[in-house]
């Protein structure tokens, strides 16, 4: 593997930062969604009302889980996570993370263009589809990223090692809330806390990255291996 440069690290760490930062305007810019029983009518005024901010508020969400996937994905390369088990799994939770995401900007994006185009078929549909990713991104996505994350930073030194049992506390809670939440509703609140958890996760990871030795963390990481 590659030496990785502090300007590679700098890179990593304001992908991460950038993508929680998109992230952030997401989430803080409410938007007053109907409520899920809307019928066709309530969902085309809503999409004709808020359009702009509703495509706005898509591109956020995709950009910003992309730039916070590459993060991840960085932290397998400098982590030599591609060598073990755990930095697989944290591919695979990253790569779902992302395919989610894409999925629920397009479900939005498909309830506005149907609410457009007169279609109330696609409008509600699509509508409805957009209420299960509260349930479904923090039982498989959410939770095998920060697991493999936490199992492989366990064993790397790139970060210090409350990141590892952080991330591996927040694996473990993604899938118990998530399943709660299936039929307590009133556990999605926590859900939504649980998910802004992560994001400060990242921001932390991308900073604290920026002040960790890279001679002494591949020295330190390559007797683990193998």
């Amino acid at each position: 593997m590659l030496k990785p440069t502090r300007s590679f690290r700098l890179l990593v760490g304001i992908s991460g930062l950038l993508g929680v930062a998109a992230l952030a305007v997401y989430y803080s810019v409410p938007i007053p969604v109907p409520p899920p029983n809307a019928g066709f009518r309530e969902i085309a005024e809503f999409g004709t009302q808020f359009h702009d901010k509703i495509l706005l508020d898509a591109w956020l969400q995709g950009i910003g889980s992309l730039l916070v996937v590459i993060f991840f994905l960085a932290l397998v390369y400098l982590a030599q996570g591609i060598e073990r088990f755990s930095g697989w799994i944290t591919t695979l939770g990253a790569t779902t993370v992302l395919t989610t995401t894409l999925l629920d900007g397009a479900f939005v994006l498909g309830a506005v263009q149907g609410a457009v185009d007169g279609h109330p078929t696609t409008a509600l549909t699509c509508f409805d589809m957009t209420f299960v990713f509260i349930h479904l991104f923090p039982m498989i996505p959410a939770s095998v990223t920060f697991l493999g994350l936490g199992a492989m930073l366990l064993r790397s030194p790139i970060l210090p090692r409350v990141f590892a049992h952080v991330a591996l506390a927040l694996g473990f809670a993604f899938p118990v809330l998530g399943f709660l939440g299936l039929f307590m509703p009133r556990v999605n609140g926590i859900v939504v806390i649980l998910l802004s958890s992560q994001e400060v996760w990242v921001v932390a990871a991308a900073i604290t990255l920026q002040f960790r030795s890279v001679d002494s963390t591949i020295q330190t990481a390559r007797p683990a291996l193998g």
